[in-house]
């Protein structure tokens, strides 16, 4: 009897020891949606648009796992100041530009990449609408393609587009405020309705 309680305590103290050594393995990562700038885009461009990205991805926290890469392109040739190709998921910028124009622009754009890369985008339109004070059967977009080319004009048609009044409240999530004021007119209950879902709440 002594003798099987001796081999129980030793083997409760190996199984300790074992335990002790055993660390635990953390949960496998996603990684981050990466911004990807091609050669057209110039050093100082490319370190404003990381620095914004990385600013862009904490504010878009609750979500970075529902939308994926996007690719950076400049160009001296664009109408507006920036757009969208969803097919491609490239924004263009039009350079140059004042950092606050080029920053804008960017989240603006990349607004549009999360609208059209992540499928619960459609979750947050309805309150978006609300907050907005927007019937809720208003077309979201201009056109049914919903490439953002027109993003950037100054038509009333594109301020009273909820996906560019969306886009807009994306650039005072990120920021905090808008630095280059646009037509469309956003309500403080937009933003943080944005910001609520965009944290993932």
């Amino acid at each position: 009897m002594r003798l099987v309680a001796l081999l129980l305590a030793s083997a409760l103290l190996i199984g300790a020891a074992l335990m002790a050594c055993v660390r635990p393995v953390p949960p496998a990562t996603r990684s981050q949606p990466r911004l990807i700038a091609d050669d057209s885009v110039a050093d100082d461009l490319r370190a404003l648009a990381q620095e914004t990205w990385a600013r862009f991805l904490v504010a878009f926290a609750g979500r970075t796992d529902c939308f994926g890469d996007v690719r950076l392109t400049a160009s001296f040739d664009l109408t507006d100041r920036a757009a969208y190709d969803p097919r491609q998921a490239t924004v263009t910028v039009r350079v140059p530009g004042t950092a606050a124009m080029l920053q804008s622009a960017l989240i603006h754009e990349w607004a549009h990449h999360v609208e059209h890369q992540c499928p619960a985008h459609r979750e947050l339109r309805p309150a978006f609408l609300a907050a907005q004070g927007i019937s809720p059967d208003t077309p979201w977009r201009l056109d049914n393609a919903g490439a953002s080319a027109q993003a950037n004009a100054a038509g009333p048609a594109w301020a009273d587009t909820p996906s560019e009044q969306y886009a807009e409240a994306a650039i005072e999530v990120v920021l905090g405020h808008r630095p280059i004021p646009t037509t469309a007119h956003v309500r403080p209950a937009a933003v943080e309705v944005l910001a609520a879902w965009a944290a993932g709440r």
